[in-house]
């Protein structure tokens, strides 16, 4: 089955949002075979009246195969009932069969539409008579969505040959085997039935020439005749000889082996592919899931939650079923843990009630001084940092009067307040010349302050005067600067550049970072040139954890960490250093109940199996995140280019159990494409390709050479080259998606394959 785009031109399509429009999914459907179509011409009938008809066909007009999906984006006003129609014509133009299909179309959605197909002028081809009529019923929702849902057994949107693809025909080749389609679109199935009788073709197990005149009368001449498939004269293990039921068994559970004709010159050992869902037949049907048949295996990473999963990896999150990657709610105040690994992960969002410094939550009924998260609280009993005193503290008591000035030209007064903790005595000096008040600040003279002397700067010191300006050192000159060596002394030089210049040296009371001075009663909490001590009834972090004169500060026990996280009791309360580390698991190591991200079953033992992973692990054929091409990848086709073999495939690529049979063929049959050992052009139309005939043969790719590929359009895979095969004058070229398993280092190619890392491969 081929998916085309089909795209419906609406003239002022331009000017609709993406959410208005609708999607049309439209399944093009015949009963029996239509061959020589070469383009489907598209039209909608209803509103709006300004859609256009549109024309799909494949490159070289080549045939267009049965049933076929076309996609087809239509504005939002075309909601509503309207008529999808469908013209088949030929290379010629002449039409072929119509159909038409009604549609209800809402805005922002998407419809799923199925048109039969009617031939003009003559009936389509009979694919195979029905032995199962399905009572006319339509399709499943799920039907053309390219998975294979529930009771389906194959999906039209799955292109033509590649696993979970339905059956283009039902016709074995072989007389013997007749098999009839029963089922409709994604149910369709061919189911073997009796051949119809004498002169029928069939040569059946047992028979002669005597009994049955579809009998090879040559047969056992050891020569492998026109209409024979084998001669029962051939020995064992050579070229056309006859296959036995010893030959014709198959170990793989979704395979049936059915030896037809058996003991005749038309012996055929015939393998067919079970795709129908039944639990307990031992049979993982392609593309089906544990969710759909319990024989395929519940595997982690197929993107469905199944029995014993708290989640799948194959989910993207955030949707439904998806597994945690943070356990983070978002709420300071849980202790966020992950446990569990793979389609087990579970996250534990447990309440904080003990007080821990440094976790980013304050419990309720706790302070600073027993758990840093908690905020500075005035009235707490500490002088913390911004505040200057705490009306509850036995050391830094707030003052509520201030003492007399130590100097005349020193103001001291009360600021801030004792409720806020930030009372405080500042003193500031007089820096205005005015009235007496005993002060001569710096700048003044006896013409602008009485209190400054009219005799300074005569050289000598004169009453009223502690020093002279004129005098420039020893005894009697004025100080320039007030350092006396103590941190904690306030050095202030008062009236300088006057003759009552003189030195104050103010004790320093107020904690102040920076200073190099921790006044009495200061903290290191208050003040970061205070020493932590150990015991004092204080957390003062960051330097200590806790303090064990702070009752439940100092951990003696820690809570259990996650099933990758350990959480270790470090430090000792003797010395404020013990806390509850907590430190993530990294490296693989077997049997300590994680797995670490990048680990897997193959190198961690408690890491789950995992679909997806790029590990083939225990229970896994192949694992999807394997790049194509490398050791261990799934194989998205079963077929290996060999027109001798029959190519058959079960399990899928999503659960990793995708497995490929290619079985070998060894009848002389015409018609399909091989020519085995001991055949020839003689009971083998195989084996004499003729290019140009319409028939693809043995060693051929393609016919006519109108149809043969010139180019190779990109598959749309960044880890495939595609490259062109072959001459299409001889019919021989293809296509060939070579993948790029070798890594590209430095240059962009826009590909990772799974072997590679971003230091071998800038793309990854």
């Amino acid at each position: 089955m081929r998916r085309a785009l089909w795209a419906v031109a609406l003239l002022a399509l331009a000017s609709c949002s993406r959410s208005d429009t609708i999607v049309a999914l439209m399944v093009v459907t015949v009963e029996g075979s239509l061959s020589n179509v070469a383009s489907l011409e598209v039209s909608v009938e209803g509103p709006p009246e300004n859609l256009r008809p549109q024309t799909y066909s494949r490159p070289g007009q080549q045939s267009i195969v049965f049933p076929t999906t076309l996609t087809g984006q239509l504005p939002g006003s075309a909601a509503g009932t309207v008529t999808f129609k469908v013209i088949a014509s030929a290379a010629d133009g002449s039409v072929q069969a119509r159909g038409a299909a009604p549609a209800s179309l809402a805005a922002g959605t998407t419809a799923t539409v199925y048109v039969p197909l009617s031939c003009s002028p003559a009936p389509c081809k009979p694919m195979t008579q029905q032995s199962e009529p399905d009572g006319g019923a339509a399709p499943e929702p799920g039907c053309g969505n390219g998975v294979i849902d529930q009771n389906e057994t194959c999906d039209v949107a799955i292109a033509a040959g590649a696993p979970g693809a339905c059956p283009r025909t039902c016709d074995t080749g072989i007389a013997c085997a007749p098999y009839v389609a029963s089922g409709k679109a994604c149910t369709l199935t061919c189911k073997p039935t009796t051949p119809s009788g004498a002169n029928d073709g069939c040569c059946p197990a047992g028979a002669t020439p005597a009994t049955d005149p579809d009998c090879s009368p040559t047969c056992g001449d050891g020569v492998v005749d026109p209409d024979e498939t084998c001669d029962t004269a051939i020995p064992a293990g050579s070229p056309g000889a006859c296959p036995t039921a010893a030959d014709c068994v198959s170990s793989e559970p979704c395979v049936v082996a059915r030896l037809v004709s058996e003991s005749t010159c038309s012996a055929v050992c015939l393998r067919t592919v079970i795709s129908q869902q039944f639990s307990g037949d031992g049979c993982c049907p392609a593309g089906v899931t544990n969710t759909l048949d319990t024989d395929c295996p519940a595997a982690c990473g197929d993107g469905v939650r199944g029995p014993g999963e708290t989640c799948d990896v194959g989910i993207p999150a955030p949707q439904p079923g998806s597994c945690p990657v943070t356990c983070d709610d978002g709420n300071p105040a849980t202790l966020d843990q992950l446990h569990g690994a793979g389609c087990q992960a579970v996250c534990s969002n447990a309440n904080i009630t003990d007080p821990i410094s440094g976790d980013g939550y304050c419990p309720p009924g706790q302070t600073h001084a027993t758990d840093t998260d908690c905020p500075a609280a005035c009235g707490d009993g500490i002088v913390e940092r911004g505040e200057t005193c705490d009306p509850q503290s036995p050391d830094g008591a707030c003052p509520d009067a201030c003492p007399p000035s130590p100097a005349a030209c020193l103001q001291t007064a009360l600021t801030g307040s004792g409720a806020a903790c930030t009372a405080a005595c500042v003193s500031t000096a007089i820096t205005a010349c005015g009235p007496a008040d005993g002060c001569c600040p710096a700048g003044c003279t006896a013409a602008s302050d009485p209190d400054c002397s009219s005799t300074c700067g005569d050289g000598h010191v004169q009453a009223g005067e502690a020093c002279d300006t004129a005098i420039t050192s020893g005894a009697g000159a004025c100080p320039k600067s007030c350092d006396d060596g103590d941190p904690c002394t306030d050095d202030r030089l008062l009236s300088a550049g006057t003759c009552q210049a003189v030195c104050v040296h103010l004790p320093i009371t107020l904690p102040a970072a920076g200073d190099g001075c921790c006044p009495s009663g200061a903290t290191f909490l208050a003040d970061a040139d205070c020493a932590p001590a150990c015991g004092n009834g204080v957390v003062e972090a960051p330097v200590e954890k806790c303090d064990p004169a702070v009752a439940g500060s100092c951990p003696t026990t820690c809570p259990t960490g996650g099933s990758c996280t350990t959480v270790t009791l470090r430090g000792s309360a003797s010395n404020c250093s013990a806390a509850c580390v907590a430190t993530p698991i990294v490296t693989c190591v077997n049997r300590d109940g994680c797995c670490p991200a990048g680990c897997t079953a193959a190198t961690d033992t408690d890491c789950p199996i995992i679909c997806g992973d790029g590990v083939v692990e225990t229970g896994e054929t192949c694992d999807r995140a394997i790049t194509a091409g490398l050791p261990g990848a799934c194989a998205a086709t079963c077929d290996d280019g060999d027109a001798c073999t029959t190519d058959l495939a079960s399990g899928s690529i999503s659960n990793c159990t995708r497995t490929c049979l290619n079985a070998p063929i060894t009848a002389c049959l015409s018609g399909d494409g091989c020519c085995p050992p001991g055949c020839t052009a003689a009971n083998d139309s195989d084996c004499a390709p003729l290019c140009n005939d319409g028939i693809i043969e043995a060693g051929e790719t393609c016919d006519p050479p109108t149809t043969c590929p010139t180019t190779c359009p990109d598959d749309g895979d960044a880890c495939t080259i595609e490259r062109l095969v072959g001459d299409p004058a001889q019919c021989t070229s293809a296509c060939q998606h070579v993948p790029i398993t070798a890594c590209s280092g430095s240059t962009r190619d826009g590909c990772c394959p799974s072997i590679c890392t971003a230091a071998t491969d800038s793309d990854c």
